[in-house]
């Protein structure tokens, strides 16, 4: 946790009689003996006659290189306690990379530029032992590099365009680099030395050395070998490929008999595509659907819908003026009808008028857009109660209700206002404000109807669906946003003396989080557990409407400083660069932010 000393002047005593002063949290800080004393050119002082400052102790730079990466600043220091004795003491980063702080003692083990002595292979040797390749160089340019796994490379190893030059550098088995005349012949291309007029593949070397590589080229001769394929060949084969391979050639509308698949396929030397050929289907004849007329053969069955923009003419077994089953959507752009009984089992959709004199049964959706006659409506005896139909004004969709014939005839009143009613089944309203009720005199009658007032209260958990009414005594729970003039107090009968007044305790949200969070309205404690693994905390992007809001969001678990929290936000936190993430390193750290409406401000942590 981040700690930071404001007042200045002031002293802290620690167990063991080390104190702490500091003048202020940004200028100087002294920790041990004589806090009034202070080395003026130290922004950090540590005095004692009996303690002294403990670096972190790590076994190995493998979980800071890991956690830190490439941000392992310059100028950091650090105790390297692996256990050898050798490498083991104080190690600086510089560089880039860690570098040991060598006592007297270290350096006689150094090698010399002068030479050395009592050297051993084995045991003394030039190079690095951790994980660093050994790099070679003259005037700051790298001529030699040793990598990691022992690999050798040149760096700076100039050409040669003298053919004469024969001698080549060769590594025997034990590695050692040997020199060897070769001959110039194999320096020469070796396309040069290809040979196509042969049967078989083969490879010849002549006496110089020169190598000949014998390639047949493929020509479909029986017994033949097979070879390479000669630039006609691969041509044909490019531009079947590259080209598309397939072109479509005109429409075949009168074909021969005997070409009943439809299509005819013939080989283009000219373009070295193949044509495709379409043949119209006939009545006897498979083929293609055109645009012209055409004449098919053999039954035809549609799963799916059927439009027809024209003339329907249907020369088989035809029944419309009796029964009709559609099986799926029909749609009729004009007049329809039927004089028989009628069964759609999908939808129907009418664009014109329709008239139907017999039974109609539709078990899909119906649209009629124009007038609908009924011809014949079958009287039946007065029930209680009738299944009417009714229009939903919002869906538009027909509806059955059940109405009560008696409310038809009887509920119905004519309502006045006035002093009194007017008599009979008419109701008149009076104006009053005596009394808590509103009465209604109807025919010298007294009927009173309450008005009841509900009280306030919100329905459900999500606020949702509310029930407006009157403020009362008992527990109530509001929706929607409330502002208040002036002060409010909680918990105590007066007059607020802040903004706010709270005698009592005080509750606010609190969320534990394990994996990326967007911040809401309704947070206020985030408490980010990276135990399982780093991740992202968003604070809502300033705006006027927030001006004032306070988040406290807390790193909780056991994650490290492996697994940072990062608390982002596309506006700026702390004065920094907008967009860039604030991070929160150690385990149980926490910051509260409080935005000004254009930016967010670390008030505490």
């Amino acid at each position: 946790m981040k700690v930071f000393i404001r007042n200045a002047s002031r002293t802290l005593f620690i167990a063991g009689g080390i104190t702490l002063a500091a003048t202020a949290a940004n200028a100087q800080m002294k920790i041990g003996d004589n806090p009034s004393v202070i080395e003026k050119s130290a922004i950090l002082e540590l005095s004692s006659q009996k303690q002294g400052l403990l670096l972190p102790r790590l076994p190995n730079f493998t979980a800071i290189n890991t956690a830190i990466g490439a941000s392992v600043v310059d100028g950091m220091v650090v105790y390297l306690a692996s256990g050898v004795p050798a490498n083991d003491g104080i190690y600086m980063r510089k560089a880039g990379a860690w570098v040991k702080i060598s006592s007297a003692a270290d350096a006689v083990s150094n090698w010399s530029l002068l030479g050395n002595t009592a050297t051993d292979s084995l045991i003394n040797y030039v190079g690095t032992t951790d994980m660093q390749a050994l790099s070679l160089r003259a005037n700051a340019t790298e001529g030699i590099r040793v990598e990691t796994d022992g690999r050798v490379q040149l760096k700076q190893v100039p050409t040669s365009t003298d053919v004469a030059l024969v001698d080549v550098l060769l590594i025997d088995a034990s590695g050692t680099i040997i020199r060897k005349q070769i001959s110039p012949s194999a320096f020469k291309a070796l396309l040069t030395n290809v040979d196509n007029t042969q049967t078989t593949f083969n490879v010849s070397t002549a006496a110089d050395g020169q190598v000949t590589i014998n390639a047949p080229i493929m020509d479909g001769a029986a017994g033949k070998n097979y070879g390479f394929l000669n630039i006609a060949d691969w041509t044909r084969f490019n531009n079947f490929v590259t080209g598309g391979g397939f072109t479509i050639g005109a429409l075949i509308t009168g074909v021969a008999a005997e070409l009943v698949n439809g299509a005819v396929i013939t080989y283009n030397a000219g373009t070295s595509k193949y044509d495709i050929q379409l043949i119209a289907a006939t009545g006897t004849q498979n083929g293609i659907v055109t645009t012209g007329a055409q004449t098919f053969g053999g039954d035809k069955t549609f799963n799916g819908n059927v439009a027809v923009g024209g003339t329907a003419n249907v020369t088989g077994a035809t029944t419309l003026g009796s029964t009709l089953s559609v099986a799926s959507a029909a749609t009729v752009g004009g007049t329809l009808g039927v004089t028989g009984a009628t069964t759609l089992a999908s939808d129907l959709s009418v664009g014109g008028n329709a008239t139907v004199t017999g039974n109609t049964t539709v078990t899909g959706t119906s649209t009629l857009t124009n007038a609908v006659t009924l011809g014949t409506v079958v009287p039946t005896a007065t029930a209680a109660s009738y299944d009417v139909l009714v229009k939903n004004t919002t869906t538009n969709v027909v509806e059955k209700k059940a109405i009560d014939l008696d409310a038809l005839t009887t509920a119905v009143q004519f309502i006045t206002t006035g002093a009194t009613s007017t008599g009979g089944a008419n109701v008149g309203f009076l104006a009053g404000t005596t009394g808590a009720d509103f009465n209604i005199v109807a025919d010298g009658t007294a009927k009173t109807v309450s008005f009841n007032l509900p009280d306030a209260s919100a329905i459900d958990a999500t606020h949702t669906a509310v029930q407006r009414g009157v403020v009362s005594a008992a527990d109530q729970t509001f929706a929607g946003n409330k502002s208040f003039a002036s002060n409010v107090a909680v918990g105590v009968n007066t007059v607020a003396n802040s903004t706010l007044q709270v005698e009592g305790s005080v509750s606010m949200s609190i969320k534990s989080v394990t994996a990326t969070y967007a911040i809401t309205a309704t947070d206020n404690t985030i408490l980010a557990n990276a135990t399982g693994g780093a991740f992202t905390v968003t604070l809502p992007t300033p705006t006027a409407a927030i001006n004032g809001r306070i988040y406290t969001i807390k790193k909780i678990g056991t994650g490290g400083i492996d697994n940072p929290i990062s608390v982002a936000c596309a506006a700026s936190i702390e004065g920094g660069v907008a967009g860039t993430d604030y991070m929160i390193y150690n385990d149980y750290t926490f910051i509260t932010v409080q935005t000004d409406g254009s930016a967010w401000y670390i008030v505490k942590k």
